[in-house]
């Protein structure tokens, strides 16, 4: 099938105009550094390559070459550009801006040498979008998402093209005489140039939905001041676990913990002490937990630790641990040193069909308010039939009011 070069070349350039329009509203609202624009910019810059080669009846060979092939390496350094954004990693040095300088310099310097020039060009373009496949595949950045694997295969397969394009001129099999005079043939590549760029942004854009509904779920599921679970998160997280323990007849514990005086740290040193304070505590706990262990924050200074298959005697163990190194950790406030130290109340054993996520908390929760009764600093453990009784304090609250 033969394609008309200059529909070809108007519809390349509608699209890409098109495309960045929707980016632009998409970006709209963002700070001019944010990875959405850097993308619109890199597509008006793939647009003029096109507006270039497509205008090529009217421009001067060296012209429209050199212009193209030159707005082609820009929109392929700017989606680097947006991608490192995206991912907050800052690009060391300008190393990567050297197609800027090599393409036109080529052009310039190989006008009589076509084959050479196609070869080369074709390897320029090539090199920069394995810069753009390396960035996506950096071990340091999350790797889940659909939206990263679009870009992975849209990428890849613009790189296979043009190392085929490559190969052909350099063994012969493509016309570069022609193709540089006059653009003829160049038909088939800027079609598969236009899928891979449609293939792109869609990725790229879906990538950015993608993180945007992560930092929702983070939002809805984490403590931000602590990066623990919240309440909810914690709590869905103790149904389910205590659901698995009755299936698999395991053992399951579940320390409540709460900072001791912690209202004398806020009306002393101020919220923002009492911020750190709870920050740092947080890490202390959660350090030194197993893996296959949750914790999260259940309310103001009280923290829920999960402890699946763990016995009650192993759960009293690893709470003595726990309120050892908080003691041990006094926390720096400019010339003060403030020390903190934690009261828990363990409930742990077997878990049976009677055992419901709301009596566990409760159970615990009775602990520790006899550990804060008792003196503070100090573990207290709740029988295995403990449940809400009349030493539970009257503002205890149950799960299923998260």
């Amino acid at each position: 099938m033969n394609l008309d070069q200059a529909t070809l070349y108007l519809v390349v350039t509608v699209v890409g105009l098109l495309m960045a329009f929707w980016v632009c509203f998409m970006a709209w609202g963002q700070p001019l550094g944010h990875a959405l624009w850097a993308w619109a910019l890199a597509l008006l810059a793939y647009t003029a390559s096109h507006v270039f080669f497509g205008l090529q009846d009217f421009l001067p060979p060296q012209v429209f070459l050199i212009g193209g092939s030159t707005a082609y390496a820009v929109a392929l350094v700017l989606m680097l550009q947006a991608v490192r954004r995206f991912q907050g990693v800052a690009q060391n040095g300008r190393w990567y801006l050297a197609p800027l300088l090599l393409v036109p310099l080529l052009y310039a310097l190989l006008a009589q040498y076509s084959t050479v020039r196609v070869v080369c060009s074709s390897l320029i373009y090539a090199w920069q979008i394995g810069l753009i496949l390396a960035a996506l595949l950096d071990p340091s950045q999350p790797r889940h998402g659909r939206g990263r694997y679009i870009l992975l295969g849209a990428f890849g397969t613009l790189l296979l093209t043009l190392l085929a394009r490559a190969a052909l001129a350099l063994l012969g099999l493509l016309d570069t005489q022609t193709l540089a005079a006059s653009g003829r043939g160049l038909g088939p590549v800027f079609l598969i140039s236009l899928c891979a760029v449609l293939s792109i942004t869609l990725g790229f854009v879906y990538m950015t939905m993608e993180r945007a509904e992560q930092r929702n779920f983070e939002l809805a599921m984490k403590d931000m001041l602590t990066g623990l679970a919240n309440r909810r998160a914690i709590g869905d997280q103790l149904l389910m676990t205590v659901a698995r323990a009755q299936r698999q007849g395991q053992y399951l514990s579940v320390l409540m913990l709460d900072v001791d005086h912690f209202k004398r740290v806020n009306d002393n040193f101020g919220h923002q002490a009492g911020d750190v304070v709870l920050s740092s505590v947080a890490q202390t706990l959660q350090s030194r937990l197993r893996a296959q262990d949750q914790i999260g924050r259940f309310g103001g200074e009280e923290f829920l630790a999960i402890l699946p298959d763990t016995s009650l005697e192993g759960a009293q163990v690893l709470a003595e641990a726990l309120r050892a190194a908080v003691e041990a950790t006094p926390i720096q406030w400019g010339v003060h040193s403030i020390a903190i130290t934690i009261s828990i109340g363990v409930r742990g054993g077997a878990i049976t069909g009677a055992d419901t996520a709301d009596g566990l908390v409760a159970a615990a929760d009775a602990a520790l308010y006899r550990a804060k009764q008792g003196g503070r600093n100090r573990v207290e453990v709740a029988q295995a039939a403990a449940s809400a009784g009349p030493d539970l304090p009257p503002s205890t609250e149950r799960i299923s009011k998260a």
